[in-house]
């Protein structure tokens, strides 16, 4: 007869796995709802299909990675460096040219982690605002389907058709980075707001934020106030931490922001002033002009249950805060005309849906089965408006089907819009530092995304003089006007090193320009200038 010895099990693992087994019990709608969420937004990053703006992303890459040091202008042949090289960016490249990945396919994972940060950021801070079991995944519907009667797709904003089109997009990163700040921020630790070295790193955090996108970072700054001003009060009422104590790590976490900022070698974040801010504000009037389509039922619905949140609390709740200082600054856009501060609409927006997700998810049965019906329409709403977005999901044969079926209903539907660059034959050709002039917008985003130079380029960069985008607009025209006198032709291609000509079908070079017909396809032309 023999006795088999049995090992005595780890205590500590047997803690670890009770809690990991709670967790999963106790969280199991907001792990279901986020498993949904990432299956459908990491299928539509494997297809790429992104707006105009993915090509100016791409470029950026193919400059870092073929260059970290010294990538010059992402679009122009001019040198200096870009507001677009920001941590974020960085990353990517420098793991591109480690592992020798292109830049499309360094996007689309970039797509992927984004989502898992944008997840994750947002359960723990509605985590901040309520233990309701429900808030967290009805605050992921909220984000994707409350906004208004009609669909809006613009970087930065976080509906379900906006998030198919930016997953992969700085202002992506930035959001899900400041769920993860005001999440810190608005614990109910103590300890964080009273640790130095714990308020350094928020600070560094908001610090990356600065850098990779700048209306991101103004919407985070403005929850961070929002917060502090909740915490404060709070901390003013119950004494468990000294205000000097706060201050000091407050001071801390605000002077490694600052240093973060300073030390980053391409750009400064303070060379970007208000006059080029108004350069933008034509490009955001549509933020105000469709308010009342893009946000007025989110808003409205979020109003009320913001409200019934603070009659219930009796408190300073930053949820509010944020609702009204982010409000105010919308608000300002709108009376004095600079429509860029309408990038804060997201912010907005964010603590209506919130204020919606916890109130139904807090309320008592008769409550929450009113709260719940109005959640219900909005979701409907939210669904017929942006069904666009489910096209990317469907293979590419059906997608033009689904399309026109779209087009053809009762209600007006954004439609998937293929823009991913296409002519992957333009590699074969193109060097990095070739420079290729185009004047159809499709051929410059064609070019930028291959990772050559354009004479000019058809989005606004700051760090380009008004003055020297208008001459290079100008250099363009006339390189393809028929009537400009072929010395002025000659002196132009000489000024600006154009290589190459890329035209579009119907288009052909004008009569007195030396250039050969090199290759075509997708649409495109492409030639070769001679000398």
């Amino acid at each position: 007869m023999s006795l088999a010895l049995t090992k005595p099990e780890n205590p500590a693992a047997l803690r670890d796995h009770g809690r990991l087994r709670g967790f999963a019990e106790t969280q199991r709608p907001s792990l279901v709802a986020g498993a949904v969420a990432a299956v459908l937004l990491i299928a539509v990053a494997a297809r790429l299909p992104w707006a105009d703006d993915l090509m100016l992303h791409l470029s950026v890459l193919h400059r870092l990675t073929a260059d970290p040091l010294h990538p010059g202008n992402p679009v122009l042949d001019m040198g200096g460096s870009s507001i677009y090289y920001s941590p974020y960016m960085l990353v990517l490249a420098l793991t591109g040219k480690l592992f020798g990945l292109g830049a499309a396919t360094l996007y689309a994972g970039a797509a992927v982690v984004n989502v898992l940060f944008l997840l994750t950021g947002l359960y723990r801070f509605v985590r901040t605002l309520s233990e309701a079991r429900w808030a967290p995944p009805l605050a992921l519907i909220g984000l994707a389907f409350w906004w208004g009667t009609s669909a809006i797709a613009w970087s930065g904003f976080l509906s379900l058709l906006s998030l198919a089109d930016t997953e992969a997009y700085p202002s992506t990163l930035a959001t899900a980075l400041t769920l993860h700040l005001w999440a810190t921020l608005n614990s109910r630790d103590a300890r964080w707001k009273a640790s130095p070295a714990r308020m350094a790193g928020l600070g560094a955090l908001y610090g990356v934020i600065l850098l990779t996108h700048q209306f991101t970072a103004l919407n985070a700054g403005l929850g961070c106030l929002a917060i502090l001003i909740a915490q404060l009060y709070t901390l003013r009422t119950d004494r468990t931490v000294p205000l000097k104590t706060v201050a000091l790590a407050l001071g801390t976490g605000l002077a490694v922001c600052a240093a973060v900022v300073a030390v980053w070698p391409y750009y400064h974040i303070w060379s970007v002033s208000q006059g080029e801010l108004d350069v933008l504000d034509p490009v955001h009037r549509p933020l105000y002009a469709h308010m009342t389509a893009w946000f007025a039922m989110g808003v409205t619905v979020g109003a009320v249950a913001l409200a019934v949140r603070s009659w219930r609390t009796r408190s300073v709740d930053a949820l509010l805060l944020i609702f009204l200082i982010c409000g105010a600054v919308v608000g300002y856009g709108w009376i004095t005309g600079h429509w860029s501060y309408g990038r804060t609409w997201p912010m907005v927006m964010l603590a209506a849906q919130l204020a919606l997700a916890v109130t139904v998810a807090e309320s008592r049965l008769r409550l929450k089965w009113l709260w719940g019906a109005v959640a219900a329409v909005m979701t409907a709403v939210g669904l017929v408006t942006q069904a666009g977005a489910l096209v990317y999901l469907l293979p590419s044969a059906w997608q033009h089907d689904a399309i026109r079926l779209l087009d053809h209903g009762h209600v007006r539907i954004k439609a998937y819009v293929d823009n991913r660059p296409h002519a992957d034959w333009l590699d074969t050709y193109l060097k990095p530092g070739d420079v290729v002039a185009a004047d159809n917008h499709n051929a410059q985003f064609e070019i930028a995304a291959h990772g050559a130079y354009d004479v000019t380029t058809p989005w606004y960069l700051p760090e380009v003089p008004a003055a020297d985008w208008a001459a290079r607009n100008a250099a363009t025209a006339a390189l393809f006007a028929p009537d400009t006198a072929p010395a002025t032709r000659t002196s132009l291609l000489r000024t600006y090193h154009v290589d190459w000509l890329l035209l579009v079908d119907g288009e052909t070079p004008p009569p007195d320009l030396d250039a050969q017909a090199t290759a075509h396809g997708d649409g495109f032309w492409l030639y070769r200038v001679a000398g």
